[in-house]
């Protein structure tokens, strides 16, 4: 009887893989090894390693709660809170990966395919922002800068924290953090 694979083991192994080895570094074997089945079988089933590598950023970052976490209600403070908790607790504990496929980026062209995965999210952002600007709630500036000064401070935060052994990054607070950004972005009305 054939055994019957798992996709979420599958690519939650594959990311696991690549943390570990590098994009470079990470072979199917390897691969499939941990994901405890052949290598044939991960070829059969999921294609090459490019592809078995995108199959499993599509999966981890469509099922994250920052996916779901994303969505318009009217109250900008809460939608951003939301966001930032879901971006904490989903996109940072995916960075490594991130960052060892960045890192790889100048030597394998081919990955740029791979980060424009995550890339869909920031738009989602964006787009939300966006929306908050055209009906005069938040003040006009290009949404990309908005998602960079929403969500920059905690990837610089939290790879300074992974870089740096002191403890001199402390944590960032989120509501804190909200009430700053949009106190410089917020149309007032009277």
């Amino acid at each position: 009887m054939p055994k019957i694979l798992k996709d979420e083991i599958i690519y939650r192994t594959v990311v696991k893989e690549i943390c570990k080895s590098g994009y470079a570094g990470a072979t199917t074997k390897q691969m499939a090894e941990a994901a405890d089945v052949s290598e044939m079988t991960l070829y059969r089933k999921y294609g090459g390693k490019f592809q078995l590598v995108k199959q499993a950023m599509l999966y981890i970052i469509e099922n994250s709660d920052l996916n779901s976490a994303i969505h318009y209600t009217g109250d900008v403070y809460t939608d951003l809170i939301r966001i930032l908790h879901a971006y904490q607790e989903s996109a940072i504990s995916n960075e490594q990966v991130l960052i060892t496929l960045f890192a790889e980026l100048p030597r394998y062209p081919e990955l740029k395919e791979l980060l424009d995965i995550p890339t869909k999210v920031h738009i989602r952002i964006a787009n939300l922002l966006a929306k908050y600007q055209s009906e005069g709630v938040l003040k006009h500036e290009h949404p990309y800068h908005s998602v960079a000064a929403l969500i920059g401070p905690f990837i610089y935060s939290h790879m300074m924290k992974n870089s740096i052994t002191d403890n001199m990054i402390p944590p960032i607070e989120i509501q804190s953090h909200v009430k700053l950004f949009l106190e410089v972005r917020l149309i007032i009305t009277d």
